[in-house]
């Protein structure tokens, strides 16, 4: 039997109450008369996100097995999320180890926000599927190695009945196992928390057992994985997009994301060696994240030593996905609100609007003041980087879309810095967040310097509402490209707006109810 006491001090419960209100009146806001118009449509948006969030979950379960209508009958195994149900041009029919860690992560949220309800229980059934073929796939030898030495935990996908894809891919991954891990321990600390006589029962290692044991060689699933991340973060693998090999920002985030909740979570479980550890290289991680901010490009980059600019909508996605779930003493590298994450937001942000057509704005050209545009921070359709050349189909010399994720994942930056900011009383704006600020609040009458503002201070006001509202400008984005019944495929196109690609990506989905999310803990 397990010592309860350990876990419900490793593990604190944290959950929000949600609900939607009306955004914050801007009248008291020095805006432009461009965004004040805007305003009426905030009603409409409302009532938007609130059906599109129905919608959004409903077509992101039915991409995950058992009960998708997209799966059902189609051998698929019990537990898999496929990336989208597309089987040609492109063919995303297969479970991604990230993106099902990802998409698991967002019900495990929606499953906390009720425990005791129908859908938790439904919900519940998935993730316990989810974790049972987690523990087969990662027995699975595969073209990246074994479990015996671990490598293969480093495959970056599986045929949606578990079995290993052979042919030619960029592997390894060094993502999966770090997001699996953080995935399973999130829920382990929802589930424990709604089911707290389970600790303590003849049950309890029967249970938590198959997450989490001391013993090595590793066979309980979240240790397998955190002693592959602990072992094999510092080998170069191939990136988020699965294009380069290299060390890359994304991976590294949420490797130390992990490794210092897995630390937690070791001693919780009185393996203290594992847990010190962990966290020993997850300070090196975090020594060598420092060298991803490119002082002289006042950027951070993706992947260090590459050819390319360094902009990517994946340092958007590892500042989220390496945000804790619950409230940590730890301290978080480059989290949403970082001065370093907002001005590679707005970089990435003037790089897309420059380059899709579908990104303009006839106002702009319409404004006696030239440097409006230039200088003011609005809501994009965002790509995944500027060099991206894949269409969706195949490489294009006209080059990449935009895609539904990257633009709903700015849009969840936003809200969080405006609820960090609004939680902590505190703005302080820097030499290096300076540019963003700047831009934020370009169509203001308020002048923006360096120092620090709190809720006695209009600057302090100005900017929580300017990020609630360019956070919308983006989900509006992605209202406006979505289809009549709220579908997202993986893309939307530069020119004409209209979708492409894998159509009904699981991961779109997701992102756009995270950004949901956030939105509902910024505006309450």
């Amino acid at each position: 039997m397990l010592p309860r006491v350990f876990l419900l001090t490793g593990f604190v419960h944290h959950a929000y109450t949600l609900s939607i209100p009306r955004l914050p009146s801007l009248a008291t806001f020095a805006a432009s008369s461009r965004v004040q118009q805007q305003q009426p449509l905030q009603d409409t948006l409302d009532a938007w996100i609130k059906h599109e969030e129905r919608i959004a979950l409903d077509k992101l379960l039915a991409n995950v097995a058992p009960g998708g209508s997209n799966v059902q009958g189609k051998g698929v195994a019990e537990g898999t999320v496929i990336a989208s149900p597309s089987q040609d041009g492109p063919d995303y029919w297969f479970q991604w180890v990230r993106d099902a860690a990802i998409t698991m992560d967002t019900l495990v949220n929606i499953y906390a926000d009720d425990p005791s309800s129908s859908r938790a229980s439904s919900l519940s059934i998935i993730l316990d599927a989810y974790t049972s073929l987690q523990g087969d796939i990662q027995r699975t030898s595969n073209p990246s190695g074994t479990f015996d030495d671990l490598s293969g935990l480093g495959e970056p996908k599986f045929q949606v009945d578990g079995k290993p894809f052979t042919g030619s891919w960029g592997r390894p991954q060094r993502d999966g196992p770090a997001l699996r891990a953080l995935t399973l321990m999130h829920y382990l600390r929802e589930y424990n928390a709604s089911h707290p006589s389970l600790w303590s029962s003849p049950d309890s290692e029967d249970f938590f057992g198959s997450f989490y044991t001391a013993e090595m060689p590793p066979r309980s699933i979240i240790k397998a994985d955190l002693e592959y991340v602990s072992h094999f973060w510092n080998q170069s693998g191939f990136d988020l997009w699965e294009e380069v090999e290299g060390l890359h920002f994304f991976t590294l985030m949420v490797s130390a994301r992990s490794l210092k909740e897995g630390s937690h979570l070791a001693r919780t479980f009185g393996d203290f060696g594992a847990a010190d550890w962990y966290q020993k290289q997850a300070g090196y991680i975090e020594n060598l994240l420092g060298k991803f901010w490119n002082a002289q490009k006042g950027q951070l980059v993706e992947t260090l030593w590459s050819k390319r600019s360094g902009l990517d909508c994946g340092l958007l996605l590892g500042s989220l996905h390496a945000l804790p779930k619950s409230q940590s003493e730890d301290d978080v590298v480059y989290p949403p609100w970082s001065d370093e994450i907002l001005v590679s937001l707005l970089a990435l942000t003037r790089d897309q609007r420059d380059r899709f057509p579908i990104n303009s704005n006839p106002s702009d050209q319409d404004d006696d003041d030239d440097n409006v545009d230039e200088f003011t921070f609005q809501g994009t359709g965002l790509g995944r980087y500027p060099e991206d050349v894949y269409d969706g189909y195949g490489n294009s010399n006209r080059g990449g879309n935009p895609w539904f994720l990257c633009t709903s994942s700015a849009a969840e930056i936003l809200y969080r810095t405006a609820s960090h900011i609004s939680a902590t009383g505190n703005l302080t704006v820097t030499d290096v967040g300076l540019p963003f600020y700047e831009s934020l609040l370009g169509s203001s009458s308020l002048d923006v310097d360096v120092g620090t503002f709190g809720p006695t201070d209009a600057l302090f006001h100005s900017v929580i509402e300017r990020l609630q509202s360019t956070g919308d400008e983006f989900l509006q984005v992605v209202k406006t490209h979505v289809d009549a019944e709220g579908s997202m495929s993986e893309q939307f196109d530069r020119v004409t707006g209209y979708m492409r690609g894998a159509q009904h990506l699981t991961w779109s989905y997701g992102a756009f109810l995270q950004a949901a999310r956030a939105r509902k803990i910024s505006v309450h």
